[in-house]
C-alpha cells in the first residue's frame, strides 16, 4: 500500500470513529445538523488533500477537535465578512438588455416588423438575396458565391451595402438599435416568414 493510500485508510477510520464527537461540536457550537455534517465532509476532504501524517499524531481525537473547531470558526468569519457588505452601498450597476429580450420585447411590435420588411425589400434584389443566404441559410461567402456565380469580391460588396442600407433604414426610425439587434430581428423574421 503506498502512502497516499495509507493516509485515506487513516483519515477514513477517523471519519468512522470521530464524526459524531465532531458533529456534538459543531452542534455545541451552533450550527444546524445539515451545516455541521457538511463542515464536517469538508474537513475531512481538507484532511485528504493536505495529506496529514497520521503517524505524526499521537492523539487523534484532540487533533481533530481542535482542526475542526478552527475549521468551524474559519466559516463563521467568511460569513460574517459576507454578512458585512452592505448591498445598498454598492452602485447600482445598469445592464443593457440582451439581444434575445430586445427581441422578446420587440417582437409583438408589429411597426417594427413592418418597417423591417420595408427596409428589407427596398434592397436592390442582388443584396437582399446576399442577406438571405447570409443571415437565413448561415452561409460562408464562399458558398454564396459557390451558390449564386458571384466572384467572393461582389458577394462581399452586395453584402456590405445591403447591410449599410438596412442599418440606414431601420436606425431611423429606431436611432438607439443596435446593428447587432436589427439583424437578430431581420434573421428572426427571415426564419418566421415574415419578410
Amino acid at each position: 500500500m503506498n502512502e497516499a493510500q495509507e493516509i485515506s485508510v487513516h483519515v477514513n477510520n477517523w471519519y468512522s470513529t470521530y464524526h459524531l464527537h465532531l458533529a456534538n461540536i459543531g452542534m455545541r457550537l451552533g450550527y444546524g445538523r445539515e451545516e455541521t455534517k457538511d463542515a464536517i465532509h469538508q474537513f475531512f476532504l481538507d484532511l485528504l488533500e493536505k495529506k496529514v501524517d497520521p503517524a505524526s499524531i499521537d492523539n487523534p481525537q484532540a487533533y481533530l477537535s481542535v482542526a475542526f473547531k478552527r475549521k468551524l470558526i474559519d466559516l463563521h468569519r467568511s460569513a460574517s465578512r459576507q454578512k458585512m457588505i452592505n448591498y445598498s452601498d454598492l452602485p447600482d450597476f445598469q445592464t443593457s438588455p440582451s439581444v434575445q429580450e430586445t427581441i422578446e420585447q420587440i417582437q409583438a411590435s408589429t411597426e417594427l416588423i413592418a418597417n423591417i420588411r420595408k427596409a428589407y425589400f427596398n434592397l436592390p434584389a442582388r443584396c437582399r438575396n446576399v442577406i438571405y443566404l447570409k443571415f437565413f441559410e448561415g452561409l460562408t461567402t464562399e458558398q454564396i458565391a459557390e451558390r449564386t456565380g458571384l466572384s467572393k469580391r461582389s458577394v462581399y460588396n452586395n453584402l456590405f451595402e445591403g447591410v449599410k442600407l438596412l442599418r440606414a433604414d431601420l436606425q431611423a426610425v429606431s436611432p438607439k438599435m443596435e446593428f447587432g439587434v436589427i439583424i437578430s430581428l431581420l434573421g428572426l423574421c427571415l426564419v418566421n416568414g415574415i419578410v
